[in-house]
């Protein structure tokens, strides 16, 4: 029955509003112009719901500005895209095409989805008495707002974590899961008498854990804790670190060269080796079974990290992080900041299964280079090592 409305010219299917979603956002995160998402929920009888849909899809159409979208969010929900609107243009936009429906017609279920917005908290709309339309609380927010110019993992003024609607960020293709979970779960099967030999090195050479555990931000802005062998010694001081990581940020063009390069003191004997080689990487495949990372992806950010991130980069946290990635095999260390949050956005606008397999099958010839450049570095001789891979296509 649904066949006629979909035929409906300016009604884009589900795939191509998702695709515009996706846009508008990445537009969005550059100029700092909102836009609101309206979604028109029903539910109930076929023929009424049917009838509903014809009615509203018509409606969206006509009322629709030329910079605004309609089309299919679901099987029975239509969703409107309004461009440039702030939550109160949309309220008045849902507001003349709800009027507009016969009493006779099923009233549906309003969604309203901002982004980004000013203030705190969020709503979800529906009919209310009289046929009047009232704003009512919603236990889980339809609205994610954040502060102006701060990233999108960043919490409210009380502390909590606000997460990115899922409504505004790519889904984890299936494959991708299926993949994740086989591999890692195997890796781990077979890599743990070289997990003993290095747990048990550490244990010997330095007093201690084994594992270091770190918050770090991941997929839609969700804290976890990563899974690492610790390569320094307990209690180390990390000021250092983050200032220089600041100061990575801040200038945009400067190499990644990692500060551990130049003999930091706060290492024990070896964690060079195992830092260069990604040995100490490996336990996050523990990570990867429990689903806070994925085997390829951006690499997990630390919280100071982001909040020095311009709003666009957040974009970042479309894509779960993972071990190795896209930034990881072309040139990492010889790469600025700004080009490594450009390798991460692009891996996730062009996510693929090949891309997948490409990155895995690269990653142990860039550790090699790794190494190659550090061992060259501490010996003071010229870097002779290939330029940077992706420099040409970022």
């Amino acid at each position: 029955m649904l066949r006629g409305i979909r035929s409906i010219q300016g009604i884009q299917s589900r795939e191509q509003l998702y695709k515009i979603i996706v846009r508008e956002r990445a537009r969005a995160d550059r100029s700092g112009e909102c836009f609101s998402l309206v979604v028109f929920r029903l539910k109930g009888r076929k023929r009424d719901t049917y009838q509903a849909l014809l009615h509203l899809s018509r409606q969206l159409v006509t009322r629709a500005r030329i910079t605004d979208e309609v089309g299919w969010f679901d099987k029975t929900s239509l969703g409107a895209i309004l461009v440039g609107a702030d939550s109160e243009g949309a309220r008045k936009f849902f507001s003349i095409v709800i009027a507009s429906m016969p009493q006779s017609l099923t009233a549906p279920t309003l969604e309203l989805y901002v982004y980004p917005t000013p203030s705190p908290g969020g709503s979800e709309v529906e009919p209310g008495v009289d046929g009047e339309w009232n704003e009512v609380a919603n236990a889980t927010p339809a609205v994610q707002e954040v502060e102006p110019g701060k990233p999108l993992w960043m919490g409210t003024a009380s502390g909590s974590p606000n997460v990115l609607s899922p409504v505004f960020v790519q889904q984890i293709p299936l494959w991708k899961d299926i993949s994740d979970m086989g591999i890692s779960v195997t890796a781990l099967f077979l890599l743990s008498p070289l997990f003993l030999l290095i747990s048990a090195y550490i244990k010997i050479v330095s007093p201690g854990p084994v594992f270091y555990r770190q918050e770090r931000v991941g997929f839609r802005g969700k804290m976890f804790k990563i899974w690492k062998f610790r390569t320094m010694k307990v209690n180390s001081e990390a000021k250092g670190h983050e200032e220089y990581l600041k100061f990575l940020i801040q200038k945009g063009d400067q190499a990644m060269e990692k500060l551990d390069a130049k003999k930091d003191p706060r290492i024990i004997p070896l964690g060079n080796i195992l830092r260069q080689t990604g040995l100490d990487e490996l336990p996050q495949l523990i990570n990867v079974v429990l689903g806070d990372m994925s085997l390829v992806g951006p690499r997990p950010c630390l919280p100071y990290e982001a909040c020095e991130y311009d709003f666009w980069q957040s974009e970042r946290f479309n894509t779960i992080p993972g071990l190795t990635g896209l930034w990881q095999v072309s040139g990492k260390n010889r790469t600025t900041f700004k080009e490594m949050m450009r390798f991460d956005i692009r891996y996730g606008h062009k996510l693929s299964f090949w891309m997948e397999i490409q990155i895995l099958f690269k990653t142990f010839p860039a550790i090699v280079q790794q190494v190659r450049d550090h061992r060259a570095k501490a010996s003071g001789k010229p870097d002779e090592g290939k330029p940077v891979a992706g420099k040409e296509n970022a």
